[in-house]
């Protein structure tokens, strides 16, 4: 039996991913150093959002199960998440207003971080923060307004799912829920079709570059 006492002394003893620099972490493709789409600022990964190679933040190491403690925190209207399960990367051409940009991204579950009081955190139940992005709501919002830091975790272990935030457990599931399969099968998507057959079990964790200005501290995984 695990008790908290043992999971202190783990999570005291557990790798961590201290904000000195980009060691233990990669893009997706791995073509370019994450310094060209992330920086790091008083011990936080933060984005650069106008980078004109925009990459998703991989960690080098591959987990099959892991348990995921982390701090974040958006801008005002900012959107982003740490996936996981990861099937595959992509790189997208995309455009602003200053012309056309790279994307570096993954595609597997996400676990949504967003301002939840913008369009983007508020349209949809599955998209505030604590979500399953696109398939699972949260049970309840626990993130603090935008500019201000949270805690998160994230756990994986065998067949069952945790999102935490601020110490409130938002969403539990299983991957061979009828819950979450009714979810996928009502996306009439090629990435749901992938979730779906989940072939790849073990992978990177990703934290997310979504064109808006995030961080990311004392990122620890266990």
């Amino acid at each position: 039996m695990i008790t908290r006492r043992h999971a202190l002394l783990a999570l005291s003893a557990a790798p961590l991913l201290d904000g000195t620099s980009f060691d233990g972490f990669r893009t997706p493709t791995g073509e370019t150093s994450p310094a060209v789409s992330w920086r790091i600022v008083n011990g936080a990964y933060e984005t650069i959002p106008d980078a004109r190679r925009q990459c998703d933040l991989w960690t080098v190491a591959e987990y099959e199960q892991f348990d995921l403690h982390f701090e974040w925190r958006v801008a005002p209207g900012a959107n982003t998440g740490i996936k996981y399960l990861i099937q595959r990367s992509a790189t997208d051409r995309l455009k602003d207003a200053q012309g056309e940009f790279l994307h570096e991204t993954s595609l597997g579950f996400e676990f949504q971080l967003v301002d939840d009081a913008s369009t983007a955190g508020s349209d949809q139940p599955n998209h505030a923060s604590g979500a399953l992005y696109n398939y699972l709501p949260p049970t309840e919002r626990a993130a603090r307004p935008a500019g201000e830091w949270n805690s998160g975790r994230l756990v994986l272990r065998g067949e069952d799912v945790e999102h935490w935030i601020n110490g409130r457990r938002v969403l539990a599931f299983s991957l061979h829920s009828q819950e979450l399969k009714a979810a996928l099968a009502l996306k009439k998507l090629n990435s749901a079709r992938m979730l779906e057959r989940l072939e790849k079990r073990k992978s990177a964790i990703a934290f997310q570059h979504h064109e808006s200005a995030v961080a990311f501290r004392a990122i620890r995984v266990l």
